[in-house]
């Protein structure tokens, strides 16, 4: 049976985006091989769904449908740089993201608590939103990366979510590919 590699995701705007992508230029002087986040591919990931049939595609959007009816639109920052699992021995580079209004942990709940009825396991870790902006391949041995964090701070960046992706991911030798197989708007 044919499968996609899916996910259900916040998508940032295109201002957003290049912000991003202008932070993450200033680590272009770190010694290290990182496979950085392209910038069409930002995006704020509310749950890894991993491969999913096209029947469960079908009733994931019903699902999706009825809790973006319950939700009304929300703003969240990005600020402040970081590294899982720690600067000294760094896997992912991420922006942190605050969500002052608690729109986006409600809205995680709803998600998680709907994927775990179509039968997708709940996520065992905290919700600990953040972007990732690139995924450590190497690291030279005098990294610094704890040196230079502070000095890309990034300002704080309020980005106004109105919808939520169901994407899918298709992965190649150049890095993934995603595109959206159903969008759905929150309540204004």
């Amino acid at each position: 049976m044919e499968t996609y590699r899916c996910f259900v995701a916040i998508n940032l705007p295109e201002e957003a985006k290049h912000e991003l992508a202008g932070i993450r230029a200033g680590f272009k002087s770190w010694p290290a091989n990182v496979k950085w986040v392209e910038k069409q591919n930002f995006h704020l990931t509310l749950k890894f769904l991993g491969d999913v049939t096209p029947l469960q595609i079908e009733n994931l959007k019903r699902a999706l449908e009825r809790i973006s009816s319950l939700h009304k639109t929300f703003e969240i920052g990005l600020a402040g740089l970081g590294a899982f699992p720690a600067p000294r021995n760094p896997k992912v580079i991420w922006t942190g993201v605050h969500d002052p209004q608690k729109g986006l942990h409600n809205l995680w709940v709803e998600v998680e608590t709907e994927c775990a009825k179509q039968g997708f396991p709940r996520e065992t870790r905290p919700f600990s939103p953040h972007l990732t902006l690139g995924r450590v391949r190497d690291v030279k041995p005098a990294s610094g990366l704890g040196e230079l964090l502070p000095n890309l701070k990034p300002d704080r960046l309020i980005v106004p979510v109105t919808t939520f992706e169901l994407m899918r991911s298709k992965l190649s030798g150049y890095g993934p590919a995603y595109s959206c197989l159903a969008s759905f708007s929150l309540q204004k």
